[in-house]
């Protein structure tokens, strides 16, 4: 945490998640597995799906990346894409082929490839699903049936110290002895306090009864109270918890702010019958995949999967549909030993992609921006106990190198050896550059690009280490969500002047021939493609706020952050389709609409390149349908 108890995450993604750690073993999916018949031949296949001929709209094939084709229409069978061209051409192909067919009328709506979420936190996620919602950005209970304006992915229209007491006070638990328990909670995300000469101040919290902001034991005192940050890496506790989590486990914090591992004593410490609450998994899971159905997504990638985690999900799947397709980077908790249980690399095959996937491996160096965690070349421009951030694999007595540590080079020479593509979280621009050293290194005048070598997060880039990335052949994925929801707190209270410079360069990387992706880091922003590609499309502020400390949700009084980086429409949204499956390692079954692909697609309401419709609204655009294997898995009931 800074010196403010304000750390968004310790580590950024909820890839190393404590509160897992907390319950996973508590967990017996091999018994729910054991107890079905199919069990020992894994999960099924996925059944054949339609017959049919779209035409009548407005279809995108995105053929080998070509983001200017448009086809008449679009021929399917079995499961896969058979043609794609004039609709004359089409209707010969599936008759060719002896396929009895229907057409089917899109009634001028937009058919893309289904979209891709390349980098999100599914079992980890979800355990925490069942707490009081105290996060910025609007709850996603996933119910399709809602207004738009329910389902809107933007900041609330309050986010304040005043407001996160309220709400909790409203939703006190009934029972006397229960603890008060809240996540997603984001201090990054109040206001803030500019300081002009001086370190500017983020919001605090902290357990006391002092009648300040900040002070928990001023929103309750009796019941103890255990808030957990957006990313799960930082629990806030009033004095009731933090003397209960001391009396129980030994841990003892004055402040009454966990960090990382220690948030296991605070979880351990709550009633026996709200842990149990948490492991209801599988009504949560159901939520979460509603929720990715609608909104278009097909392909998601898991940015650390551990093996528990894995074993949740095949049983989760016995006995519920497959709505989308499933990829994920191996955790290896940054631990040489994990890396020698690894099997040799293969690339992942389509038959796997039927099932889960195994594509990459994952390794964290530093933390979180907005948590004040990622490490830096120069100090945060506000107040913090870790001036530069922090960085995860130092040398021994080290603890803010100046120099590639060689722990970290040998650790990355070692992954790199083992042969799988790796996804490293880098987020600072010193943790960058340690990244790109590392790799510079190990891989030893080879290019990054076959094995599609990523940076994940990337956030602060310049000229000199774009041109090093092109160089090695590395891609990286941009958690846009850092321009639209923090952009506004970087830009004027944690970095100033270097937000506006070096912040998520997506166009940068483009003119350097990278190939990039937008993700969501679920659940630290909202599952939701087309809002990542508004967010590079407008690079609008949305943190900003009016003189009632309301955010300001017309985009017209939004500014800009960096102008020069917005992304064509073309371009984000090959970010969150084609290029966004290479980067997973699917681009030879999913991403496009080729002949052979699975017949993976998304039906719009609108079509996202049509420069007339309002760019600050793509996030808004029904998602009339989601097709998996030519299966429709999601049907927006006003469509």
């Amino acid at each position: 945490m800074g010196s403010n108890g304000n750390d968004h995450d310790y580590i950024q993604c909820g890839c190393h998640n404590p509160v897992w750690e907390a319950l996973k073993d508590t967990l017996d999916p091999a018994s729910y597995i054991a107890s079905h018949p199919n069990a020992a031949q894994g999960p099924a296949r996925d059944a054949n799906g339609e017959s049919l001929v779209f035409h009548d709209g407005i279809i995108y094939p995105l053929r080998d990346g070509n983001m200017d084709e448009r086809v008449e229409a679009l021929g399917i069978h079995a499961g896969d894409v058979v043609a794609a061209g004039t609709l004359a051409a089409v209707e010969a192909r599936m008759q060719a082929l002896g396929i009895d067919y229907k057409k089917q009328s899109l009634h001028g709506k937009t058919l893309l490839p289904g979209l891709v979420e390349p980098h999100a936190h599914i079992v980890q996620s979800c355990a925490m699903d069942g707490w009081l919602n105290l996060g910025a950005i609007e709850p996603d209970d996933g119910d399709t049936q809602q207004a738009p304006e329910k389902n809107s992915q933007r900041l609330r229209p309050l986010y304040t110290w005043g407001w996160l007491k309220e709400t909790i006070q409203n939703n006190l638990p009934e029972d006397s002895t229960s603890w008060v328990l809240g996540h997603l909670v984001d201090p990054a995300l109040m206001p803030f306090k500019v300081m002009p000469g001086g370190l500017n101040r983020l919001m605090t919290l902290q357990c006391g009864d002092t009648p300040e902001e900040g002070y928990l034991d001023t929103i309750e005192a009796k019941r103890p109270m255990l808030l957990i940050s957006a990313s799960m890496h930082t629990a806030y506790m009033n004095t009731a918890a933090r003397d209960l989590v001391h009396e129980r486990t030994g841990v003892m914090v004055e402040n009454g702010v966990l960090q990382e591992t220690q948030i296991v004593a605070g979880i351990l410490s709550i009633p026996a019958r709200q842990k149990l609450a948490m492991l209801k998994i599988f009504e949560r899971l159901d939520t979460f995949f509603a929720t990715a159905a609608s909104r278009g997504i097909t392909l998601l990638y898991d940015a650390m999967m551990d093996p528990l985690s894995k074993l949740v999900l095949n049983a989760y799947f016995l006995s519920h549909p497959r709505t989308l397709r499933i990829g994920y980077a191996a955790a290896c908790n940054n631990s040489l030993e994990a890396l020698k249980l690894l099997p040799d690399y293969r690339p992942a095959t389509r038959e796997e992609a039927r099932h889960m996937y195994q594509g990459s491996i994952k390794v964290i160096s530093d933390g979180s921006n907005q948590g004040l965690t990622g490490y830096q070349v120069a100090p945060y421009c506000c107040e913090t106990d870790r001036p530069v951030g922090n960085f995860n694999l130092c040398d021994k007595g080290e603890d803010t190198p100046k120099t590639l540590p060689v722990k970290y080079q040998e650790f990355i020479h070692a992954a790199v050896k083992k042969g799988w593509p790796l996804m490293i979280h880098a987020n600072g621009d010193q943790a960058i550059e340690f990244t790109l050293q590392a790799y510079d290194l190990a891989l030893q005048g080879q290019s990054g690009l076959d094995k599609r070598h990523r940076i994940e997060h990337c956030s602060l880039l310049s000229k000199s280490t774009l041109e090093t990335m092109q160089r090695l052949g590395l891609s990286p994925s941009f958690l846009i969500g850092h321009v639209g929801y923090w952009g506004y707190a970087f830009d004027k209270a944690i970095f100033e002047k270097k937000a506006h410079n070096m912040l998520d360069l997506c166009k940068s990387a483009l003119d350097h021939e990278l190939r990039i992706s937008l993700h969501s880091d679920y659940s630290v922003t909202p599952l939701g493609p087309l809002r990542s590609m508004e967010q590079a499309v407008t690079r609008k502020m949305e943190g900003i706020r009016n003189h009632d400390n309301q955010f300001v949700h017309d985009p017209r009084l939004q500014p800009i952050l960096n102008e020069g980086q917005c992304l064509t429409r073309k371009q984000a949204l090959k970010a969150i389709t084609y290029d966004a499956a290479w980067q997973c390692h699917a681009e030879a079954w999913t991403g496009s609409l080729q002949d052979q692909n699975f017949a993976d697609f998304v039906i719009l309401e609108q079509d996202p390149l049509d420069e007339k419709f309002p760019a600050t609204r793509i996030r808004d655009i029904k998602v009339c349908e989601t097709w998996k294997g030519g299966q429709r898995v999601y049907l927006n009931p006003r469509s």
